[in-house]
């Protein structure tokens, strides 16, 4: 079998034997696209070249490339669409989307994918190999289906906090063309996610660079992860793991002097100079979305569709260095003013989207010591941070004060970042004074969980998310 049709199965398309009941022998050797993962995953290096490819889908468009970051970002009250605009996102702007949106199938479709290239990394048994170089690639493909599967039960269902026994999304952690898997339970969901992460920490030695997941990088997602459930076991591990993070990662908090040339760079970086990223995905000049992506969307000299809500720029102070990060400007025929974002400015090489950044996880460090009564702790995460961000900014609220800013400052820090929509939903508070035309989401809204795209569910008769029927 040669070897260049290896490929196929990374991108999932195994069929089965066909004219096995005919007697010529030609008739009888498997077609191309039915190459057992075995054979074709039977060395490191095999296995490397599917990881590459697993990466690779994370990029789509309707993933990292765009979607994922911008819709936790639009849906909440953070950027808006422009009056004048490429038609692009308009229906979630206008909290308004149909049950077969695009954008929605596309995010369905390509997690599934990404995670059926993870499996198979997983799944693989390779007989020559170097055992330490398959432990840290297969420790990769567990943590990459563990972050698949947190971006698709925070966008397809309620949160943790409202109901751990709701319906979350299918599992699927083999091939199978003929399966039909139910939606396990956010809680069942959870812990396969958790599972897969403590497995991608325990198999993990090497930091390759932040393109590529590490064990560290794997404990930052599970700190995001037990903050998300909020339970008082839950916020413990939640802080235990982000300390972790923050002591033992050697990734350095983004200071105040480089904080304007981290968001320029398109490069990733190396674990000898890591530096505020701990996973990002990292598009260039060969392997990118071209116009679709997210740098367009922001871009003036692209689409520049995407505003910033001028009450979110209005919370940073003068002294702010994140205030630098977005721009009043105007747009012809349009707003005036326009607040621009250029947290992207790269529209050549189209830069890297931050996936987790240490900063986030002194948030979560900061958010799980208040939530478990320390807060001269969390007053301590807390405050590192923002004299990284405002020199003059001071940080002595205390009680429920202490805690809002520490929700604000998670806004201001993760903004354009796709964090603020799972945010507020987990805290189950309504959207407010959004920018645009419509201005309040309340909770309870059903659109504040994606549908089951009808393409699922004409395959697999799965239930559909209330309000969406």
């Amino acid at each position: 079998m040669k070897r260049n049709f290896k490929y196929l199965i990374y991108s999932g398309l195994v069929f089965g034997t066909l004219l096995s009941s005919c007697s010529k022998d030609f008739l009888d050797q498997p077609p191309y696209t039915s190459i057992d993962a075995n054979e074709a995953l039977a060395t490191d290096a095999d296995i490397l070249t599917a990881l590459n490819g697993t990466y690779a889908g994370m990029r789509n468009t309707n993933l990292y490339g765009r979607t994922l970051p911008l819709l936790g970002d639009l849906q909440a009250d953070n950027i808006f669409i422009s009056t004048r605009n490429s038609g692009r996102f308009t229906g979630h702007n206008l909290n308004n989307f149909v049950v077969n949106n695009a954008d929605v199938l596309g995010l369905w479709e390509n997690a599934y994918r990404v995670i059926l290239r993870a499996n198979n990394i997983i799944n693989a048994k390779p007989t020559v190999t170097s055992q330490a170089n398959v432990n840290q690639y297969q420790g990769e493909a567990y943590a990459i289906r563990g972050l698949m599967y947190f971006e698709l039960v925070r966008h397809f269902a309620r949160p943790y906090t409202d109901n751990p026994a709701g319906l979350g999304v299918p599992i699927v952690l083999d091939f199978n063309i003929e399966g039909k898997p139910a939606r396990a339970t956010v809680e069942e969901v959870y812990a396969q996610i958790l599972s897969d992460l403590d497995k991608a920490y325990e198999l993990m030695t090497l930091k390759p660079t932040t393109a590529r997941l590490n064990k560290y990088a794997a404990r930052g997602l599970a700190a995001k992860v037990n903050l998300s459930k909020g339970t008082p076991a839950s916020n413990q591990l939640a802080f235990d793991q982000a300390v972790e993070v923050i002591n033992s990662s050697n990734t350095s908090l983004l200071t105040l002097a480089n904080y304007n040339t981290y968001w320029s760079s398109s490069i990733a970086q190396t674990a000898a100079a890591a530096n505020e990223s701990l996973f990002e995905i990292v598009s260039d000049q060969i392997d990118n979305a071209g116009f679709d992506e997210l740098a367009y969307f922001f871009g003036q000299q692209g689409y520049g569709d995407a505003l910033a809500n001028p009450l979110l720029y209005a919370a940073y102070s003068d002294t702010d260095v994140r205030k630098s990060l977005i721009q009043v400007g105007a747009r012809t025929r349009a707003e005036n003013p326009a607040y621009i974002v250029r947290k992207y400015p790269d529209l050549v090489n189209y830069g890297t989207k931050k996936v987790l950044r240490i900063s986030d996880v002194y948030l979560i460090a900061a958010e799980a010591a208040y939530n478990l009564g320390r807060p001269t702790e969390a007053t301590t995460y807390l405050r590192t941070l923002v004299a990284q961000r405002d020199p003059q900014a001071t940080v002595n609220e205390t009680g429920p004060a202490l805690f809002e800013r520490i929700i604000t400052e998670r806004r201001k820090e993760l903004a354009f970042e796709g964090d603020r929509l799972h945010t507020l939903n987990r805290l189950k508070r309504d959207i407010t004074e959004r920018g645009g035309s419509v201005k309040n989401i309340p909770y309870t809204d059903f659109r504040r969980v994606a549908p089951i795209p009808l393409s699922e569910l004409d395959r697999n008769p799965i239930t559909q998310n209330p309000g969406w029927q």
